[in-house]
């Protein structure tokens, strides 16, 4: 008889176990994988991008209670502490994310396998559990034919995202199973795919731009930052940003994309009168030299249906106030997010309305804790989705070790 029994050894798992371990519980961790924290391997390119400096309940969905429980019980600068005292030097770069000294996640990773090891729980990888039952104890039933039984039980087995790196659909299915019900999950952090087949044109360009996600006129996310386009669509730290709110709007109509090119330019307006007095004589393609791309300002040149041989000086009125309004509001259609297999994290799981906001105990089955990507919960880029499956975890082993 285990005091706790997790399932899922990916983030918050991991930190879940060892905090149980650490105030003297028996601590059993199964993991349906050969090895533990294989998204935690992945995670930040191979890096790991372990935390932000600006985290805040703003970065998330999901309930603003909920997330600032979890953020005050494992605060950004505690968060720094922690993994510094595993023994894993960090350091910022841009933006405010923070990354283990050597540039690689294993450098997270294996620490945390040792202070578990260290702190006496147990680890048990290559099973997978199928089966839960309650009545005074939970028992728990692999696939691989082992019984385990706890006095309490985390669910901490994540989302279905990235599928070919252990995400799966059976953690909802487990919860399911005792009670919880599930908003149906879509993929978050994930590129986009556009109508306009046109942006193949651009595939591989990189630029700074501000985004405005909208339906029906209404807007309802921005972002800023770097947008790469692609084959199909556009992808990059700015739409990832928004994509999780893009797709949940899909579901009930179309969404429009505009893309300010020149967000960071005071007054752009004056910026290209000046350069129409200077370089008037120009034909379009030349005028542009300097200020964009040349496959973009070709792809321009050919929305606005311009003659790429007219100078810009004989251009209408209604021909300059379109190129120049493009340029600030590039309006693009959404049809829809790339597969799960490119998906960092998923929108929807565990209805979050069934979950003790201060603990992260279930509401429908006492004894059961569930954390993580498991949850109703997803994040920015840049650290955020980690840093919430730390501190939900850490948060879960504060209730199990006062039991």
């Amino acid at each position: 008889m285990y005091d706790v029994i997790i399932v899922g050894a990916g983030a918050s798992g991991l930190i879940c176990a060892l905090e149980c371990a650490r105030n003297g519980k028996k601590v059993l961790l199964l993991e349906k994988d050969p090895q533990p924290g294989r998204k935690i391997l992945v995670s930040g390119n191979g890096r790991c991008n372990i935390t932000n400096r600006f985290v805040s309940v703003a970065d998330y969905h999901g309930p603003q209670k909920l997330l600032e429980n979890a953020l005050k019980n494992f605060p950004f600068e505690f968060c720094v502490r922690y993994f510094e005292q595993l023994g894993i030097p960090l350091r910022e770069e841009e933006n405010g994310r923070f990354f283990p000294a050597t540039g690689k996640s294993t450098s997270v990773l294996e620490p945390l396998k040792l202070a578990l090891q260290e702190a006496g729980a147990e680890l048990l990888t290559g099973q997978e559990v199928t089966r839960i039952k309650t009545g005074g104890s939970f028992g728990v039933q692999t696939r691989q034919g082992q019984i385990f039984k706890s006095k309490k039980l985390v669910l901490a087995c994540g989302s279905c995202a990235y599928p070919q790196l252990s995400g799966t659909q059976s953690g909802y299915q487990l919860a399911k199973s005792l009670g919880h019900s599930i908003i149906p999950p879509t993929p978050a952090l994930c590129a986009l795919t556009l109508k306009e087949k046109a942006v193949a044109r651009l595939q591989g360009i990189r630029v700074q731009a501000a985004l405005t996600a909208r339906r029906q006129e209404q807007v309802f996310a921005q972002s800023q930052g770097e947008v790469l386009f692609t084959n199909y669509g556009v992808n990059g730290p700015a739409v990832l940003n928004i994509s999780a709110a893009v797709i949940r709007q899909l579901a009930q109509g179309p969404v429009q994309l505009d893309m300010n090119l020149f967000a960071a330019t005071a007054d752009f307006n004056a910026l290209m009168q000046a350069r129409k007095e200077q370089f008037g004589t120009r034909r379009a393609k030349d005028f542009f030299a300097g200020l964009l791309h040349e496959n973009i300002a070709n792809l321009l040149i050919d929305f606005a249906g311009v003659r790429k041989n007219m100078p810009v000086r004989d251009w209408t009125p209604n021909t300059w106030q379109n190129i120049v309004r493009t340029l600030q509001k590039w309006t693009f259609n959404v049809t829809g997010a790339r597969p799960w297999q490119e998906a960092m994290a998923a929108s929807g799981g565990v209805n979050t309305s069934e979950i003790n906001y201060n603990t992260f105990e279930s509401l429908k089955c006492p004894g059961l804790f569930i954390t993580g990507e498991l949850l109703d919960v997803d994040g920015h880029s840049g650290g955020f989705n980690l840093h919430f499956a730390w501190s939900s975890g850490f948060t879960a082993a504060r209730k199990l070790s006062e039991v």
